[in-house]
Formats: C-alpha cells, sequence, structure tokens
C-alpha cells in the first residue's frame, strides 16, 4: 500500500472543521463511529451535503441494512492509499439475480474535486431504493434490470479535495510535473488558515486584473493579458490593478508557485484503448491501467458483461460529452452516431442542456478514456455528464438582462448564502512577496461545484435521463416452447426467441464486429449473441443440441436495422424416456438478460 504526502498537508492545511461549519460535510467520523447514523428509517438522507468516503460507505452499508431485498454491496479493490472502491448493486432479487437482467453502470468522482459526480451517484441509488414499491417506473425497473453504483471511484483524491481544498486532478499518486526530479514539493497551501486555499492579489500597475470600481472585492480579468496591453475602455478609471496568484510560496525556489502540487495523473487518461504517454497525453500515467482504480473499473465492466450502458459522473459546465472521444471523428461508424445522438436527445429536453461531442479534431483530442475503451473493446455507449453549469444555475438575474454578472454572484452570496463563498480580502506578510492580500471565492464550490445548497437540485435533474438510459436496453423474450406429439415417444420442441427492447443485443454495430470466417459465421464478436438452452428431465435429446448459438437479434427501435434478425427459431426432437417428461427452454444473453419457459410435460 503507497502512501501520498497525506498527513504533511493535515499538519499545513489543518483539519477539516471548516467544512463542519459549511455544511459541506455532514458528521465527523468519530461521530459515526459513536452510532450516529445517515439514512433515516424511511431511506431519507440529507442531499445538501458532500460526503467523504468515510460517509459515503456508511451510507451505503446502512442502505444494504435497509434494504437487503433490493442491494448487494462489495468491493471491487483497493485505492492507492488502501480504501475500499465500493460498488452497490441495486436490483429487485424477487425477480432474479442482477447478472441475468441487463445494468447500468454509474459512477462519479475520477477526478478529485468533481464532487458532484458522487453525489449524483449517491442520489440515483437512494432514489432507488426509496421509491421501490410505490411509484411504478422505479419499481419495473429494479425488478426487469440492475444497477452498478460506484459513487467514490477516487476516495483517495475526493477526500483531499474535500477535506482540506487542494487542487488536484486524481490519483494522488505522486508525480514530477515540474520535472525537477522531486514530485509534489510545491502544492498549494492555506496561508491564513482559514481553512480555503484562495488566491493572493499583489497590487500592480500592469497586472492582468482589476478590483470592480463598484465592490472592491470583485475581481475582473483585463482583455489583452500581461504588460498593460489592456485597451483604455477594458480598465474603469481609477480602478486598482493586480496580479492574482493561488495562495502558496514557492517551497521548492524555482521561482514559481504551485506548480507541482499533489498528484499529476488524469486517471481518465489511463485506460488501455487509444492511451498515449505523457508527451501527447498529460496525465496519462506511465502506462494503461497503471492506477489500482482505473484497473478495477475494467476488471469490473469486463466481468459484468450485462453491462448495457455507462454514465460517468464529471464536473463541470452543465453538458454531456458524447461519442466519440479518443478518437478521430471520421473513424467511428456512422450508424452508431446517428444512434448516440438520438439517446442525447432527452438529456437535453429533461435537463435543458446541450450534448457535445467529446472529439471534434481528427488529432487533436483525448486519449486513454473510459467511454472510448467501453465502445471500441465492449460495444458500449458510455457519457460524461458535465454536472454544474455554473454560477448563473443559482444565482438570481437581479437586473433582469439575461446575465448573470460578477457583482449579482457576489450580491446573491452576501444575501442568500450568509457571505460562505467568499473569504473577504485579508493583508498577509508573505515570506517571499511582502505584504499581499488573501481572498476570494471558494471556486470549488461556486463553479466546479454547486454550493451544498443547491446540490440536491443539481442531482434530482439528473434522474430522469438516467433512468431513460436503461430503459433501451435489450431485452430478451421467449415464445414457447410448443410440443407437438410425433409417435413411439418422439416430441418436437419449437421455441422463438426476439428482443423487445430498443437497442440490438450487439448494443451497436461495433459491438457486433467480430473475425469473419470463410462461410461468414462471426467468430470472437465485441459482444456474443445469444444462445438458447434447451433443459431435459425424464428424456433425451435425438436431435439438435443442447445449446444452440444464436446471431444478434434487432431491437425495436429504428437505428442498426441491419445488426442481427428480428427473431431466431429453434426446433429439436426429444424422446420421452418413461412418464412424466418435460422440457425447458433458456435464452441467455450478455446485453438483454435471461428468459426462462416453464417446464413443460411432454404428452
Amino acid at each position: 500500500m503507497t502512501r501520498s504526502p497525506l498527513s504533511a498537508i493535515q499538519l499545513r492545511f489543518g483539519g477539516p472543521a471548516f467544512l463542519m461549519a459549511m455544511g459541506l460535510v455532514f458528521t465527523p467520523t468519530s461521530v459515526l463511529a459513536q452510532g450516529h447514523t445517515l439514512v433515516g428509517p424511511d431511506g431519507g438522507v440529507e442531499w445538501n451535503r458532500y460526503y467523504t468516503s468515510g460517509e459515503t460507505e456508511q451510507i451505503l452499508r446502512e442502505y444494504h441494512e435497509l434494504y437487503p431485498e433490493l442491494t448487494e454491496l462489495y468491493s471491487i479493490g483497493e485505492s492507492l492509499e488502501g480504501r475500499q472502491l465500493w460498488v452497490m448493486e441495486v436490483s429487485a432479487e424477487v425477480t432474479g439475480p442482477a447478472s441475468e437482467k441487463p445494468a447500468m453502470y454509474l459512477d462519479g468522482g475520477i477526478h478529485s474535486g468533481e464532487l458532484t459526480g458522487s453525489q449524483v451517484a449517491l442520489y440515483t441509488l437512494g432514489q432507488l431504493l426509496i421509491r421501490y414499491g410505490w411509484d411504478p417506473e422505479v419499481t419495473d425497473l429494479l425488478e426487469n434490470y440492475a444497477f452498478y453504483i460506484r459513487p467514490k471511484f477516487n476516495p483517495d483524491g475526493s477526500d483531499l479535495a474535500l477535506l482540506y481544498d487542494q487542487s488536484l486532478r486524481s490519483t494522488v499518486r505522486p508525480w514530477d510535473e515540474d520535472e525537477d526530479g522531486e514530485a509534489d514539493e510545491d502544492p498549494p497551501e492555506d496561508l491564513d488558515g482559514d481553512g480555503w486555499i484562495t488566491n493572493m492579489r499583489i497590487p500592480d500597475p500592469e497586472g492582468d486584473w482589476y478590483a470592480h470600481p463598484r465592490d472592491e472585492r470583485v475581481m475582473v480579468r483585463i482583455s489583452g493579458g500581461r504588460g498593460g496591453a489592456a485597451a483604455p475602455q477594458d480598465v474603469p478609471a481609477n480602478a486598482r490593478r493586480y496580479r492574482l496568484l493561488a495562495e502558496g510560496v514557492d517551497n521548492d525556489g524555482d521561482g514559481r508557485t504551485n506548480e507541482d502540487g499533489i498528484g499529476g495523473i488524469d486517471m481518465n487518461r489511463n485506460f488501455p484503448r487509444n492511451w498515449e504517454r505523457v508527451h501527447l497525453q498529460s496525465g496519462a500515467g506511465p502506462f494503461p491501467l497503471s492506477e489500482p482504480e482505473t484497473y478495477a473499473a475494467v476488471e469490473f465492466i469486463q466481468g459484468h458483461p450485462n453491462i448495457t450502458s455507462i454514465v460517468h459522473g464529471h464536473t463541470s459546465g452543465g453538458f454531456v460529452y458524447r461519442l466519440p472521444s479518443a478518437s478521430a471523428p471520421s473513424l467511428f461508424p456512422p450508424n452508431d452516431l446517428a444512434l448516440i445522438e438520438h439517446l442525447g436527445i432527452p438529456y437535453t429536453e429533461t435537463t435543458g442542456r446541450p450534448v457535445r461531442p467529446s472529439a471534434t479534431h481528427p488529432t487533436q483530442h483525448r486519449y486513454g478514456t473510459l467511454m472510448t475503451w467501453a465502445y471500441w473493446d465492449q460495444g458500449i455507449v458510455g457519457w460524461v455528464p458535465e454536472y454544474s453549469p455554473g454560477p448563473e444555475a443559482w444565482v438570481t438575474d437581479y437586473d433582469r438582462n439575461g446575465e448573470i454578472e460578477v457583482l449579482e454572484e457576489m450580491r446573491f452570496n452576501d444575501q442568500e448564502l450568509g457571505g460562505r463563498y467568499f473569504s473577504p480580502w485579508t493583508s498577509f506578510q508573505h515570506p517571499e512577496l511582502g505584504e499581499v492580500e488573501i481572498g476570494g471565492w471558494h471556486r470549488k464550490f461556486w463553479g466546479q461545484n454547486p454550493p451544498a445548497e443547491f446540490l440536491e437540485e443539481e442531482c434530482e435533474a439528473q434522474l430522469p435521463w438516467i433512468l431513460y438510459l436503461i430503459r433501451q436496453a435489450p431485452r430478451l423474450a421467449l415464445e414457447g416452447p410448443t410440443v407437438t406429439a410425433m409417435g413411439d415417444g418422439r416430441f418436437r420442441i419449437r421455441a422463438v426467441v426476439t428482443n423487445d427492447g430498443f437497442l440490438p443485443t450487439s448494443l451497436t454495430e461495433r459491438g457486433a464486429v467480430g473475425q469473419e470466417t470463410a462461410t461468414g459465421r462471426i467468430r470472437n464478436p465485441v459482444v456474443q449473441p445469444p444462445a438458447l438452452f434447451l433443459g431435459l428431465e425424464g428424456a433425451e435429446l435425438e436431435e439438435g443440441t443442447v445449446r444452440v448459438q444464436l446471431g444478434h437479434l434487432r431491437g425495436t427501435g429504428p437505428f442498426l436495422t441491419e445488426v442481427g434478425v428480428p427473431s431466431e427459431t429453434v426446433e429439436w426432437i426429444v424422446r420421452a424416456q418413461g412418464s412424466p417428461a418435460y422440457v425447458q427452454v433458456t435464452g441467455r444473453s450478455d446485453k438483454a438478460g435471461v428468459v426462462r419457459s416453464a417446464w413443460v410435460e411432454l404428452r
């Protein structure tokens, strides 16, 4: 188990008491140890809170205790620092195991500061559980589908960002970002001890920022950049100009401040499909799946072939990324692109937010993303919602001009939120820069994530589209078996299998790709097609095979009509060895679930 410099960070930045005051963390671990619960007897949770990895684990355990017939809780690995990587499986066991139902994989928090992703995953879990039994839609979903929910993809980094206000991309694994032979030696610091890492402003007649004349707390960036290049009209008369730096000191004496913080690897550039080393993709890590958290994700998804869709929660911006991602758009199958564009329409309809392609340039694109690996290697369509549109989502447009301006943000924070998300500028004697002022917005909760007071609203907005996506999964349907007596104790057994779901059993055109043999058979396809199995009691098989490999089956949607066939009919001839004798037909599909007939008597 590898340890990051977390103990040093704790000494340097102090404890999370400020989070308690802000209402961002519900309750400390010491209180949990004394028996304080986070889930009410009715399944209720305080959703306008951000939870640590330990509190999230507590919520998962309490949900499992409250809803044992709907949940399974298990760890799929350990993080770099030894925290468990928890997944909660959600499905109604009364209708069969989750492994026999089409499923969604939903996670959040791969990027440390993107805390809303974890909360959306946790909120979705809570809504599924508390609505089962009285909400017809959710009841039907859990009886016919399954969810694998991983709220804390990256528990180490998430805790560091939440508890100590550090800004790191993903894992806490040390990484030498400034290439000086030392790793993580110059992180941002809370110099004034207020619990927040904000900014330092230094008077400078050629600075890139000025203090707004109507409220000098508000810093406005000057167009034109460094060196006084701003046009005169860009800077109001008598406005004070400043340099603006992140709070901290030059720990390694290289003349730069905060240039080598904690970590440096971006775990959503660490997946094996179209991975590239760091000279082309910063943050890629030393090799694909070098991190235990990404390895666990791939191993889990690969080991659960019933997963039909992936929602990989991020922030911010208020939109969702669709495929293609880590590849040139010209390489992407146009039939699958049309399907993906269709699936994205309800996102805009339910949230009012846009859908954007992750890659738009033939070479200037990301490398090694989760949704790229899931599509090309598993045939699964994945999505990257960027939650939290920014202050325009919660700040009042006081002048009703259709825009949220910086003065309106400050007014709203003052009047509606008690000023909690801005630290007043305070004089500080900096060891290198002399007198500076420290203060500014708490950006982690004023843009990257919403203020805690608006967190539940943001989570709630995501739920309709998440539930829509799982409903598009393929679903096997079985007709029969019909039994026809042929005389002399012989019977013809006939079964017809179809797909009642919107998507084909391959999910995508990519899912149907494999090695084509000289006879036209597809070997080793990305997604295995369905198969039928014949069960016998008191009878023996005379013609046919117990397992019949089928081809892919089309879905009910208008897309990918050339993938598969509408239905498959299979016949067997069996002989009864006595009376009574029975047959049963079972259909199995990696993506469309399992369907079984009743045992039918041969007579």
